[in-house]
Parts: structure tokens; C-alpha cells; sequence
């Protein structure tokens, strides 16, 4: 017998549908379409500055307040969801404010597509890191690169490719940010049961771990293919576009290259950077991180507590206790202050400046007896004193942090360069090397380093991998001493043979 529509509604919180009909209607339809946007490209979560750049780009005028304060009322109403934004602050303002990041429900998703598909998903499917989708991007894309290399183009082809390179990107996407949104809610759920709270950060900690040495792996390669194919992805996606045009009124078919253009734009935002804008895969890392940390400081608690032979709550109750003693029978007013100076140490606060109008008064004298003292309400409701002119313009930092990019990418390049001219010497002896100037010698002690650090093979050789290469470091017989002369010194030590292999696409890189 099936169920009458009434009861199911009642499993999915309508509300969501509030922004469509509020007062602000307009102003919270821009907004949750600019997440919508965002999500489309693959864009996990947003600040309150992104959501209006993206909102100036489709040609509305909104301010960073008024945007807040719709996202504010979004997450109230369900469409939203905003998780604490761990990420240095660039402004005075930003580090005393909440920062929040902020992305899309379930609901809220499925609101702006209509009544049934917010009943259908209410009940929404657990995230995951899928681990497994790495390397399923990396053969899509290596198909696409492959096919792009056809003469003529085979446009049918490409665009099977490319639809399927965005729905792994997709899924990908979606279950990524579902995960990091469901581990916030289960860490809290569970941190209050030791023993299931130990085994499920046990299981955790396996399953990111995992997860980050996928990721970590894999991410160079992807990375190369997407910088490879964006360099001249224009002809592929018109040719791909063409397959798909069907006759309109208005003459030639574009919605297919401009649903094309927009998703493969939204795959690199995901792995490469945009100007001071960090790919979408570096805060993915971040959150894991993130996760971790939480998980540990809940375990450093519960550890805590295993060593307190009194936890600070049963401190306060039996504190509470003496106090309610004191004024059962007969207020004890001496008795009570010393208990409260014993307790809370508030003594004279030698910070305030600002005389306060009462110094003659015992400080013995209770506050019920004491004569009332005036305060500024600025200084009552913020503890600062108020400030006689206009406030300071706020410092901009974003030069400044853009050069700070620029010097980072530019060591970036010149320690890939490094590689490149080490890796191309080898595989040798170190007797052969040749001289080493300053840069491939820092690689050359970094590899070394990370070789040594490695668990020895049967053969004695050691193997390490960075996100970048792959070094093997194998002893020589016999044992012999010799000199790597570098440009700045002599560096003596036993020989070995080094075996230095970049990624195919990132030798090419590396080396040009």
C-alpha cells in the first residue's frame, strides 16, 4: 500500500523553498544560482568575496555585507551549509569576524530543481573519497589527449570522451565534498563514546591516509595532462561541440561548446591555479588535513580525561555547591569572596588604564551594596575604549601576496628545472656526475635524502618516490670514497649509482 504524499513531505524540510517566495526573493535566487554555477565547475566551497565574484561576472551588482547576510539567512533556512574557514586572514576585520566557507546542501541543490527532485534526495546518499577515480581520470584524459592528436578529428569520439571526462570529474567532485560534510557531523557524533569513537578514527585515519597517498601520487600527472590539453583545448572542444549541433532559429547551435567550455573550466580550476586563486584540489588536501586535526584533538580530550583523576566539570559542580552552602542559611559576604578570589584569582586588573570612578570603595564591599559606576557602552559591550576620529584605512596586502606567488611559482619552476638537468645525467655513478651548480645540488641532497630515509631492498638499494620523480640510490662495489664537485665546494662521500625518472609528461616539462 503506498504511502499518501503527505507523510513523505514530512522527511524533507520545505523550507528550503523559502528563498523563492522571501521578501529578498531576487537577491537569494542570484545567490544560490552563483553556488549552483560554482558547483557545476567542480567548486566545493565558496567565500562570501568568491560568491560576489561570481556574481559580477554574470553582471550583478551585490556588495560582500549583502551577500553574508544571504548566505547567513540560506543556512538558516537549509539551502546552505557553512563550515569555519581555517585560512589565514587578510584583513583586521576578517581575524575578529566568523569566517565561513560555504557551499550547497543536498536540499538545497535539489530545491532549485524542482518540488520532486527535493523529495527524491531526501534522503541523500553517504560521500566518499574515491580513491579509485584518480586514476580514471588520469586513462580519460590520456584518451582525450591521444584522440586530440588525430587528423582529421574525429569530433563524435571527442565528445563521448569529454562527456565522460566531466561526469568522472563530477562524481569525483560531489562525493568529495559530501564526505568532508558528513566527517564534520560524525566526528561530533561519536567523540562522546570512547570506545567507537577510537575505532572510527582508527578506520579513518586509514581510509585518508590512503586516500592522500592516491591523491598525492596521482596529482602530478593529472595536473600535466590538464596544463597539456588546456594549452590548445579550443580546436578539441569546437570539434567535439560540432558533433552534437542541432538546428535552432536563431542559426548556429553554441549551447554545446559554451556547456563544454564551462566544465572544462571548472577542471582547471580543480588542479591548477588562476592568478592568487589556489586550485580547488589544494583545499580538498586541506580539509583532509583539517579532519585530521579534528580527530586528534578529540583524541588528545578523550586522553584527557583517562588521566584527570577529577574532570574540570565535577570541579565546577562541587564548586557550585560551596557557593550555594554559603547562602542557604546565612550570607556569608566575607566568606563568599574569599571563596570567589580563591577560585577565580580576579584580582586588580593591571591592563585598565581608565580610572574608574569607584577606587575609594573598599574592595571588600560587596557589588549589591556598592554605589553604581558609569561605563562607556562601547567600552561595556567590546571592553575597548572608544576612539576620537575616523578609523584607519585597512592595509591592502593583495600585491603583496601576489609576488609572494610569483617568487614561490618562480623557485617552483627553477627546482623543476634542477630536476630536469639531474634526472637527464642519469642513471650514473656519482664519480660521474660532473659538476653541480647551486640549484642541482640542493635537488641533488634533497634526493639523497629521501633515498637514505627509505627502507633498504634485498640488493641494498634504496628506492624513494616525490610528487615529482622517482630516485633510486643502489651502493657500488667495491666500496669506494669520491668527490661531487658542485660550483660552491667538494662534497666526499662513498659512491653509489643514482637513477633519477620523472612522470613522461613532467620530464617534458621539466626539462624544457
Amino acid at each position: 500500500m503506498a504511502e499518501p504524499i503527505g507523510s513523505q513531505a514530512q522527511d524533507v524540510d520545505l523550507r528550503v523553498f523559502s528563498y523563492a517566495i522571501a521578501d529578498k526573493a531576487p537577491l537569494y535566487l542570484d545567490v544560490v544560482e552563483a553556488l549552483t554555477a560554482a558547483r557545476e565547475r567542480f567548486r566545493l566551497q565558496l567565500r562570501p568575496n568568491e560568491v560576489v565574484r561570481e556574481l559580477h561576472q554574470a553582471g550583478l551588482e551585490q556588495t560582500v555585507d549583502e551577500v553574508s547576510l544571504a548566505l547567513e539567512q540560506l543556512v538558516d533556512w537549509g539551502n546552505v551549509a557553512h563550515f569555519y574557514d581555517s585560512a589565514a586572514p587578510e584583513t583586521l576585520a576578517e581575524f575578529y569576524g566568523k569566517r565561513f566557507l560555504y557551499q550547497l546542501t543536498p536540499a538545497g541543490w535539489a530545491a532549485h530543481e524542482g518540488v520532486r527532485a527535493v523529495q527524491r534526495t531526501g534522503l541523500a546518499e553517504s560521500g566518499r573519497l574515491s580513491g579509485v577515480l584518480l586514476q580514471a581520470i588520469v586513462e580519460r584524459l590520456e584518451a582525450l589527449r591521444a584522440a586530440s592528436h588525430a587528423v582529421p578529428l574525429d569530433g563524435a569520439r571527442l565528445y563521448v570522451l569529454c562527456i565522460d571526462t566531466f561526469n568522472v570529474f563530477a562524481e569525483l567532485a560531489a562525493n568529495s565534498a559530501r564526505y568532508m560534510s558528513d566527517l564534520a557531523e560524525q566526528v561530533s557524533d561519536v567523540a562522546g563514546t570512547d570506545e567507537r569513537f577510537l575505532a572510527y578514527k582508527r578506520a579513518v585515519f586509514a581510509y585518508l591516509n590512503d586516500f592522500i597517498a592516491r591523491f598525492t601520487d596521482t596529482l602530478p600527472r593529472i595536473q600535466a595532462l590538464v596544463a597539456t590539453l588546456d594549452s590548445d583545448i579550443e580546436p578539441i572542444l569546437r570539434a567535439a561541440a560540432a558533433s552534437d549541433e542541432a538546428p535552432t532559429l536563431q542559426g548556429a547551435d553554441e549551447g554545446p561548446l559554451v556547456g563544454l567550455r564551462t566544465r572544462w573550466s571548472g577542471v582547471v580550476g580543480w588542479f591548477l591555479a588562476d592568478g592568487d586563486r589556489a586550485p580547488v584540489a589544494d583545499s580538498l588536501r586541506l580539509a583532509m588535513l583539517d579532519a585530521l586535526n579534528r580527530i586528534l584533538l578529540a583524541v588528545d580530550r578523550l586522553n584527557e580525561r583517562h588521566l584527570r583523576r577529577a574532570s574540570r566539570e565535577a570541579d565546577f559542580v562541587q564548586l557550585a555547591r560551596w557557593f550555594a552552602d554559603l547562602g542557604v542559611a546565612a550570607p556569608d559576604h566575607d566568606q563568599a569572596h574569599r571563596l570567589w578570589d580563591q577560585a577565580f584569582g580576579l584580582w586588580g586588573a593591571r591592563h585598565f588604564t581608565q580610572l574608574a570612578g569607584d577606587e575609594e570603595i573598599e574592595r571588600r564591599r560587596s557589588f549589591w551594596e556598592a554605589e553604581p559606576v558609569d561605563v562607556a557602552p562601547r567600552l561595556r559591550a567590546t571592553g575597548r575604549k572608544a576612539v576620537v576620529g575616523r578609523p584607519g584605512t585597512g592595509a591592502d596586502y593583495r600585491a603583496t601576496k601576489l609576488a609572494k606567488v610569483a617568487a614561490l611559482r618562480a623557485a617552483r619552476a627553477q627546482a623543476a628545472g634542477a630536476l630536469g638537468r639531474l634526472a637527464a645525467r642519469t642513471p650514473a655513478r656519482l664519480s660521474d656526475l660532473g659538476i653541480l651548480d647551486r640549484h642541482e645540488f640542493g635537488q641533488f641532497l634533497a634526493l639523497v635524502d629521501a633515498a637514505l630515509t627509505s627502507r633498504p631492498a634485498a640488493d641494498a638499494s634504496r628506492r624513494a618516490v616525490t610528487p615529482l620523480v622517482t630516485v633510486i640510490l643502489r651502493p657500488v662495489t667495491p666500496a669506494a670514497w669520491v668527490s661531487v664537485r658542485t660550483t660552491t665546494g667538494v662534497l666526499h662521500c662513498l659512491d653509489h649509482t643514482l637513477a633519477v625518472s620523472f612522470m613522461a609528461l613532467g620530464a617534458e616539462e621539466a626539462t624544457g
